[in-house]
């Protein structure tokens, strides 16, 4: 069977080998909708298929965005690739995924490799190392970063206020009546968070205290467990907990059941994501939400657009979602 070629499509959707290109590149020049919808058509019923490759060297693109992001099983971050993969192909991009799995030597493997394959530009998701922006940076491909930890004048960053944020978290557990509360944090330091926790408490726990209510973990179910336990564990256990991940909290969920405890009778709980999976939790978590959704679109916006005058650092307003961890009345999801 003859394989389908442009002519082809341009015949059966009646336009021009053009307005074909035009489609199948999104551009140089507008396409009307239906006209779109036509040759997309057409597109299917013949099975046509761009060559990729010869399409890229044309270009000098390959329409590819790249996302390195540490952990694809946590819930936070499949969710941001979701939103991203979509973002991509609303704008005729298709999505790369590296799982860097929190190891440094496998960031390092995967960001060479995705550079190898011609990304037309990578967003920066749970990166460790500050090394792995300034390796995109030299390679000259177009990056952007969601870790403010790893933030570089010279790469475009977008977030949220963490500190506001999780001033706003422990401040709304110690307005339930609870004297102190304690911080699960990640390994990796996040230093806004671990900084607005710190001064939020330090006029309330004597130094010695202080560090005994943080306990770190890694941003996994088991490390939010071990944590909690570790908390809990203590002869003067704290009666409020803030987590920085959803996962974390999680675990740190299950770790107050298996001590035979509940939430929030025993236990109040906040933590920091959002993701859809912390409105399924037994009970449901309180939580910072950041807002996957935008953050995503104006990632793909700033790796995709002609370069503007637009700040380099942009910041998105968080949402505290009250449910019943926290001690709160339920309220519909």
């Amino acid at each position: 069977m003859t394989r389908a070629n442009r002519d082809d499509v341009a015949r059966l959707a009646g336009v021009s080998t053009a307005v074909v290109s035009y489609v199948i590149n999104n551009g140089p020049r507008p396409v009307a909708q239906a006209t779109r919808e036509r040759v997309l058509a057409a597109m299917d019923e013949l099975s046509y298929r761009p060559n990729a490759s010869a399409r890229a060297l044309k270009l000098a693109r390959t329409s590819v965005i790249g996302l390195l992001m540490s952990d694809i099983t946590n819930p936070f971050f499949s969710e941001f690739a979701m939103f991203l993969q979509g973002q991509a192909h609303a704008r005729g991009y298709g999505l790369m995924i590296a799982n860097t799995r929190q190891e440094n030597a496998e960031e390092t493997a995967e960001l060479q490799s995705m550079l190898a394959r011609g990304v037309d530009g990578i967003a920066v998701y749970g990166a460790r190392r500050p090394e792995t922006l300034s390796a995109i940076v030299r390679s000259g491909v177009r990056a952007v970063s969601m870790d403010w930890h790893l933030t570089a004048s010279d790469v475009p960053s977008i977030g949220i206020d963490d500190y506001g944020a999780t001033t706003q978290a422990v401040e709304h557990l110690l307005g339930h009546g609870h004297s102190e509360v304690a911080f699960i944090a990640g390994t990796d330091d996040l230093t806004l968070r671990v900084r607005a926790w710190s001064d939020t408490m330090r006029t309330r726990c004597t130094p010695e205290r202080l560090a005994q209510l943080r306990v770190t973990g890694d941003f996994t179910r088991e490390g939010g467990y071990d944590a909690a336990t570790t908390l809990l564990e203590l002869p003067d256990p704290p009666r409020a907990i803030f987590v920085s991940t959803d996962v974390q909290a999680f675990g740190a969920l299950a770790a107050v059941r298996d001590l035979g405890l509940s939430v929030p009778a025993d236990v109040a709980i906040v933590s920091f994501d959002g993701t859809n999976a912390s409105a399924f939790t037994s009970p449901p978590l309180t939580a910072i939400r950041i807002p996957q959704d935008r953050i995503a679109q104006l990632c793909i916006e700033k790796l995709t657009s002609v370069p503007s005058a637009e700040p380099m650092h942009s910041t998105f307003p968080h949402e505290l979602v009250i449910r019943e961890s926290c001690g709160c009345h339920p309220r519909s999801m």
